[in-house]
């Protein structure tokens, strides 16, 4: 969802007579942090995915540890920033995402008929056959259901999914950050 929302906050910064160049100003403090937490995540995700060395049964044993420090690097990192507007929404759909994957074993549980509804029969029998190492099927025992993913995105949208209320509030700071930095002149 984050893409579709960075290209629909261009276009209408665009539209609005902004300037992608002035998001060139936008500086992140704490940016480090934010960094670190992503490249621990590719290079985790990629060795538990690619290979079947020890590191990668240490990485996949230990992954709820790894994914809950993945976390807190990011919401240290943007809480940095919590007087820019955008990225303090950020900051809480983060937590908002947070909260359910602490309490439910380092996953993010998705709702199986939010995945019906977006017609996502493969991600399902992923999540039924326990195949996805970032997220679960909510169940009986989910705790925070209302947090996890269970908002449908259906056709006609393009890129159906199920999201939760983090995502949306994640999508909704990346696109008042863009936006207000693009129009800033325009602001003035």
């Amino acid at each position: 969802m984050i893409f579709e929302t960075i290209f629909l906050s261009l276009f209408i910064g665009k539209i609005k007579k902004g300037k992608i160049k002035n998001i060139g100003t936008l500086y992140i403090r704490g940016w480090q942090f934010i960094l670190l937490s992503f490249i621990i995540n590719i290079i985790s995700l990629l060795i538990i995915i690619k290979t079947q060395s020890d590191i990668s049964i240490f990485l996949d044993t230990y992954f709820f540890i790894i994914h809950i420090i993945i976390y807190l690097l990011l919401i240290i990192g943007l809480l940095f920033n919590y007087k820019e507007q955008g990225l303090f929404i950020v900051s809480i759909g983060t937590i908002l995402n947070f909260l359910p994957l602490l309490l439910n074993n380092g996953k993010m549980p998705v709702s199986s008929n939010g995945l019906l509804k977006s017609k996502l029969y493969g991600e399902l029998v992923l999540l039924e056959n326990n195949q996805i190492l970032t997220h679960s099927l909510m169940n009986n025992d989910t705790k925070l259901k209302l947090l996890c993913d269970i908002i449908p995105l259906s056709k006609p949208y393009p890129f159906p999914k199920v999201i939760s209320i983090g995502d949306i509030l994640i999508s909704i700071g990346v696109f008042i950050l863009l936006y207000n930095y693009m129009t800033i002149e325009n602001n003035n």
